[in-house]
């Protein structure tokens, strides 16, 4: 039986779809919805279990709320809770975090907040890294430069001069590497 560390309600477990095609069960408190994740739990939920394990209740809201606690005890081992300092993470969302099992709490709507940033974050990292491998595909493929004067999009065309691809295959590919490695540090994702 797992007790709520913000107002000692006993927890329900709940199960959440994860990434790849797995099932995690956390650990919500009915009374407040404040949510527990134990360690390795927060990250791999799919972004879209937001939305259903940390809905509006109005009946809650509306509801008299007790002062917070001062401090916070994991409800795992008892060690204190400490607020996760993280600069990526916004202002918004304050995660609290037991630094004995590494468990998280999250209260109401920093769950759902949570799942929000880091959907946005792996869509933004998404478009950049296929902006990344459009460069690279360019640019392994000399046909698609555009290349304009004598030698470019004004010259005759000319036929392809035979030769041993092994050498130009292993060339490419080393290139390949060297600039994926380069706009990877430019770009720092």
């Amino acid at each position: 039986m797992v007790k709520c560390p913000e107002c000692d309600y006993e927890m329900k477990e709940v199960s959440a779809r994860a990434n790849p095609g797995t099932l995690i069960v956390l650990d919500q408190c009915g009374r407040c919805g404040g949510i527990w994740c134990d360690k390795w739990e927060l990250f791999p939920v799919e972004p879209e279990e937001g939305e259903r394990l940390d809905p509006l209740n109005e009946g809650l809201l509306q509801a008299p709320v007790a002062l917070v606690k001062e401090s916070l005890y994991c409800p795992r081992c008892g060690d204190r809770l400490r607020v996760f300092q993280d600069p990526s993470l916004p202002p918004d969302i304050q995660l609290e975090r037991c630094r004995r099992c590494d468990g998280i709490w999250l209260n109401r709507g920093e769950f759902g907040r949570f799942k929000n940033f880091q959907r946005k974050t792996r869509e933004e990292k998404r478009g950049q890294e296929e902006t990344l491998q459009k460069v690279v595909r360019a640019w392994q493929n000399p046909e698609s430069w555009v290349t304009t004067g004598t030698r470019g999009i004004y010259a005759y065309p000319q036929a392809e001069a035979e030769s041993d691809p092994w050498p130009s295959l292993t060339l490419k590919g080393a290139l390949s590497l060297i600039l994926q490695t380069l706009l990877r540090l430019v770009l720092r994702f």
